[in-house]
């Protein structure tokens, strides 16, 4: 599982005391909140906000968490407005929710270069896939 990498997870990441890649805090914070048991690493929080994904704990525990892997002592109010905001993602290739991808069809076009014993030939445009998790529809160039 992982964080999504936006401006919010910008914000969290610009109070870790030593610089670190988006990619790498957003797995190693997420796979931090696990280990302490405030996330299950479910397909249920797949695309859901870091609160609904908590559920109900105690914010001093979340911060004891938070405060230990940016190596600060205290959290100041725009970096925790930012870490509630955060969005759960599984670490499939689905934009919304991170889930897996499963293939569905190819969408392209004919150019008539045929005649009548040579049919046209088909250019795939884009490869479609649609989430196993959420349902969403996603078009990948080809």
């Amino acid at each position: 599982m992982r964080f999504k990498v936006d401006e919010k997870l910008r914000v969290v990441a610009g109070g870790k005391a030593t610089p670190v890649d988006l990619e790498t805090f957003a797995k190693e914070l997420c796979g931090r909140l696990v280990e302490a048991g405030m996330i299950e690493a479910t397909a249920e929080n797949y695309g859901v906000s870091l609160l609904e994904a908590t559920g109900p704990r105690y914010v001093a525990d979340v911060c004891k968490v938070l405060c230990g892997y940016l190596e600060r002592d205290t959290i100041p109010a725009d970096i925790w407005k930012a870490f509630c905001g955060l969005t759960v993602l599984g670490d499939g290739r689905c934009p919304h929710c991170g889930g897996d991808l499963e293939y569905v069809e190819d969408e392209g076009h004919e150019i008539n270069d045929g005649d009548y014993f040579t049919p046209n030939t088909f250019v795939v445009d884009f490869e479609v896939y649609k989430c196993r998790e959420c349902g969403e529809i996603t078009k990948i160039k080809a």
